[in-house]
């Protein structure tokens, strides 16, 4: 029976039992004093979402196996100052972190670390549930507005899909500005204990993949399982996904019975990085759909390829992350 059904019957009192989603502020520690919404949809992802955070993703669930990557900063709130570093200071990681919508990477051309999106409020926010035949969801949407010069605003929506792991995020950026600024943008998605350990597995269909410095060739005859924990440098790769139009990848525990995957359109997101930090406490897996490299937007203009939006026009990007247990997996 499904919750539409459920409802017209007389079976299900109130859709808070199959659909439960509330809006709080957060009382103590880092992040006091800044707004949260959970979602926990009957049979599908259960996750946090920091409006204060420009709707990025916090902790997930899934079958009662957490998915995410907490770093030891944890929850936090946003930061006034996001000069050169400090991006990180305040990096909780999470199952969703964006990065842009000025820079990704390296501090560059006066631009921080990472940019300054997943330190925006998100304004007009609700929280709906959509029920119908086909299915039912939680609906959180609302806007993001950068408003330095060119003036950017993001309107995001996420739905979390019951009775199936599945969750959507959709953006659509609009360059309500003057003038043509660059854009770039990538979605940080991070996985950790207990997903991302042995016998954990990655799968990417790339035709190649590259290093983006020395430190990091280490990883490229391994990256596809959680590597050792040792003190040293992370590594970041890039994987080339050909002529591909929808861009994947797959994480599977086979000691958990759980395979997360994730999906996106290359047509405004046709890059993949992957971020690798094998040192104890952190030992985590970045999968990280984008329009850019992570060496900072003079990089990326230097080899042509840094993403411009113009003036009045818009771009839609999508995310989708499934998870799935025993044989659905």
């Amino acid at each position: 029976m499904t919750i539409r059904r459920a409802l017209h019957s007389g079976r299900l009192a109130n859709v808070d039992a199959a659909l439960w989603a509330r809006e709080s502020i957060v009382a103590a520690g880092a992040a006091a004093g800044t707004r949260a919404i959970d979602v926990q949809p009957w049979g599908g992802i259960g996750c946090r979402v920091y409006p204060d955070r420009g709707l990025d993703i916090g902790q997930a669930w899934f079958a009662g196996i957490p998915l995410s990557w907490v770093s030891q900063v944890g929850e936090a709130a946003p930061l006034d100052d996001l000069d050169g570093m400090a991006w990180g200071d305040a990096f909780g990681g999470g199952l969703l972190t964006t990065c842009g919508l000025r820079n990704v990477g390296s501090p560059s051309e006066g631009q921080g670390l990472h940019g300054t999106y997943s330190h925006l409020p998100a304004h007009d926010v609700a929280v709906t549930r959509y029920v119908a035949e086909d299915g039912a969801a939680v609906v959180v949407s609302g806007t993001v507005r950068d408003a330095v010069e060119p003036q950017f605003v993001v309107r995001r929506t996420i739905r979390v899909h019951a009775g199936v792991g599945r969750i959507e995020i959709e953006d659509v950026t609009v360059n309500e500005g003057r003038t043509t600024g660059a854009a770039p943008l990538l979605y940080h998605c991070n996985f950790g204990y207990p997903l991302w350990s042995p016998p954990a597995q990655l799968e990417v269909p790339a035709t190649a993949t590259v290093a983006r410095d020395p430190a990091s060739a280490v990883a490229l005859d391994s990256w596809t399982l959680p590597p050792k924990i040792e003190m040293g440098p992370e590594r970041v790769l890039e994987h080339d996904l050909g002529d591909l139009l929808e861009g994947s990848a797959r994480i599977s525990n086979e000691d958990l019975g759980i395979t997360v995957a994730l999906r996106w359109d290359r047509t405004t997101l046709p890059r993949l990085n992957q971020w690798l930090d094998p040192n104890p406490g952190m030992a985590v897996l970045g999968v990280e759909p984008a329009n850019c490299s992570t060496r900072g937007r003079a990089a990326d203009r230097e080899a042509g390829l840094l993403t411009d939006l113009q003036a009045g026009s818009e771009r839609r990007t999508s995310l989708t992350i499934e998870a799935s247990t025993g044989d659905t997996a």
